[in-house]
């Protein structure tokens, strides 16, 4: 597993020096020991891609599994590096699903950064915060409620070892909130900033 890793991560390192040839031999060797490994087939697909071969490249995409996800993985992994091939895939992941919040979010930081603010304003202005602030606020933070509630009463009503389970439950729910609530109220925030 450890090789399988040390393969990937130098496919990887190849590919973000646009080192395609060394890449892309990676990616064979890899493939060859594991021929149904989703992000060698994936990232082979994106090398002969890049290297103008796209009919090849859909061979590969046919056999990686979620293009949606792998995309926005390959930007987010981009973003800093080599921001005008982040750029082209937050676009492919905005096509399959233009209402995707988080990479409408993250192609506005990165055009921000780079001093688009127009195309900043525009991404931030299509994200739907309310839809994130009820999914990553209200939901976890509802459900937190419940459980605690719920815990308390049973430890009252001699439920005690239940009663602290779920009120151990509420804490997992505490820290679910705590993660998502920050990106949350930074779209939120972006979208207010960019109106």
């Amino acid at each position: 597993m450890k090789a399988l890793g040390q393969l990937l991560e130098k496919i990887l390192d190849y590919y973000e020096k646009k080192e395609y040839v060394k890449a892309e031999e990676c990616a064979d060797e890899l493939l060859a020991g594991n021929p149904n490994f989703h992000r060698a087939l994936f990232l082979k697909g994106v090398i002969l891609e890049e290297t103008g071969r796209g009919s090849e490249a859909e061979k590969y995409f046919s056999k990686a599994g979620s293009l949606y996800t792998l995309y926005f993985r390959l930007a987010l992994q981009l973003d800093k590096g080599d921001p005008e091939r982040a750029l082209v895939y937050y676009d492919r992941v905005l096509g399959m699903n233009p209402w995707d919040n988080a990479a409408m979010f993250h192609k506005g930081l990165l055009c921000e950064r780079l001093g688009r603010k127009d195309a900043a304003r525009e991404c931030f202005g299509k994200i739907r915060a309310g839809k994130e602030l009820f999914s990553r606020i209200a939901v976890p933070l509802g459900f937190m409620i419940f459980l605690l509630v719920g815990g308390i009463m049973m430890t009252t009503k001699e439920e005690k070892i239940l009663g602290m389970l779920t009120i151990g439950m509420s804490v997992f729910c505490l820290i679910w909130l705590k993660r998502d609530a920050g990106m949350a109220l930074k779209m939120f925030s972006k979208k207010r900033e960019y109106r």
